[in-house]
């Protein structure tokens, strides 16, 4: 079972963060241990550029638009023994989503006026759905929140999306928080809650997990965008809402982003046969990509990768640090796959890579290649 990691958040002052893990591993079995790798040509159609053609990019223009980091605020808070926005300067780095900070704070405001003047955007991505639809309202609203499959209405995990009360409370709070969280690209990423727990009411039952997220989602764009009118907002592809929505149709706003956290880092994506520790394949994950990419644009689409995280490579367990099994082959090589999609935005977790890992391990030059990786590719 992995461990969730779900930290206590106040809208009142600054919100602590989590990282994107799940605790709900069984939903997806896997039935392509036996699927060949695509014979070259083969899905050629997926492998246009995001305007539907392969012309050349304008000169200057890089193809992976957003260059990114997902990482925790004690990572990248001592500038001394590692500067991240020096490292993003030097390799073409352009986005932080950062966790754990204190956004009222003097050395977060510094450091963010350092990011500015970097020209390196500021991101938020959090698992928000108890703060979007708080616990404390089941007692009077029960009807808020799912129903599990016993027939029971819960308060955990995540609401009711037929319900037109939980609907207007997310409204009303995706606006608070799109407040104190504005990012400095318009892109927010309002997640629901991490592992699935969605609703099995007789309105429910019928839609997917995707399908239930893209209602909520939806409605959180909507809000979002009363206050910002640029504002984008993902849907997170991820867990147990891998499989696409099949029957809600996503705001115009809303892009993909595509998270495979059970993938295999050792073998890159185009191993098709390779699977990770729960079963899934990495052939099975790809058609999941392509089915979504059916739904959502491919010019917007972003990914979310992991091939950095050391939380996840130690069990979230600070104490006991392993080192990144980083292959720069291996990246490069999902870079090519990402981009026969279409895909141009990339964020990628780092979390643990702070002080205590320079300590241990040294300095990280993975974050160099990843960074120059991404800056110097050139789609083929």
């Amino acid at each position: 079972m992995i461990r969730r990691f779900l930290t206590v958040l106040s809208v009142a002052c600054c919100l602590t963060f989590s990282f994107c893990s799940c605790d709900d591993t069984g939903d997806f079995p896997d039935d392509d241990k036996n699927t060949e790798k695509p014979a070259p040509g083969e899905g050629e159609d997926d492998q246009k550029d995001d305007e539907g053609t392969d012309e050349p990019l304008p000169e200057g223009e890089r193809w992976f638009k957003t260059r990114g980091l997902v990482m925790g605020w004690t990572d990248v808070a001592n500038s001394y023994v590692l500067d991240y926005i020096q490292i993003a300067e030097d390799n073409g780095l352009n986005t932080f989503s950062i966790y754990g900070a204190d956004r009222t704070s003097a050395v977060w405001n510094n450091f963010a006026s350092r990011c500015r003047d970097a020209g390196i955007d500021l991101e938020f991505e959090e698992h928000m759905m108890s703060f979007l639809l708080p616990r404390d309202l089941f007692s009077t609203h029960p009807e808020y929140f799912r129903m599990n499959e016993n027939g029971v209405r819960v308060s955990d995990a995540n609401g009711c999306p037929s319900s037109e009360g939980a609907l207007e409370e997310v409204r009303k709070n995706a606006k608070v928080l799109a407040q104190n969280y504005a990012p400095t690209n318009n892109k927010y990423y309002f997640w629901l809650d991490d592992g699935g727990g969605v609703c099995h009411c007789e309105r429910c039952k019928e839609l997917n997990d995707a399908d239930q997220a893209l209602i909520f989602e939806n409605v959180i764009i909507e809000a979002i965008k009363e206050i910002n009118p640029d504002a984008q907002l993902a849907h997170l592809c991820y867990a147990n809402t891998l499989d696409a929505p099949r029957k809600t149709v996503p705001h115009e706003d809303i892009f993909l982003e595509f998270a495979p956290f059970y993938r295999d880092w050792s073998q890159p994506l185009s191993s098709v046969w390779a699977t990770g520790r729960t079963g899934i394949s990495h052939s099975r994950y790809l058609r999941a990509l392509k089915e979504n990419l059916d739904v959502f644009p491919a010019k917007t689409a972003q990914v979310l990768e992991y091939w950095m995280d050391d939380s996840l490579f130690s069990g979230w367990d600070q104490s006991n640090l392993v080192e990144v099994p980083w292959d720069n082959s291996i990246f490069l090589d999902d870079l090519d796959t990402y981009a026969s999609y279409g895909i141009r935005h990339i964020m990628c977790y780092c979390a643990y890579v702070g002080p205590q890992y320079v300590q241990k391990f040294g300095y990280p030059t993975f974050l160099e290649e990843y960074g120059q990786g991404l800056y110097n590719y050139e789609k083929k």
